[in-house]
């Protein structure tokens, strides 16, 4: 806080430089935190399909074949 008034008087550093650091720096939060939570959930995927676990193996047949299969039921859910 010192810092913020020093450099409102003294220098380039103004209240509304301050808010758009703290914008800023909000931002960078969310996005490393959505961006680490991908590299998880890449990762989790890389085991699964090095481990062949079926749940893994069952959605990549899913995306190459969206269409319903036999024994598979969709709910819809609004």
């Amino acid at each position: 806080m010192i810092y913020l008034i020093y450099h409102t008087v003294y220098g380039k550093f103004n209240i509304g430089n301050y808010l758009i650091y703290q914008f800023e720096e909000k931002m960078y939060k969310k996005l490393q935190s959505n961006l680490d939570q991908k590299m998880l959930d890449i990762n989790i995927d890389l085991h699964s399909f090095y481990s062949n676990k079926e749940d893994y193996i069952d959605e990549i047949t899913k995306q190459n074949n969206p269409n319903i299969q036999d024994g598979e039921t969709i709910l819809k859910l609004d």
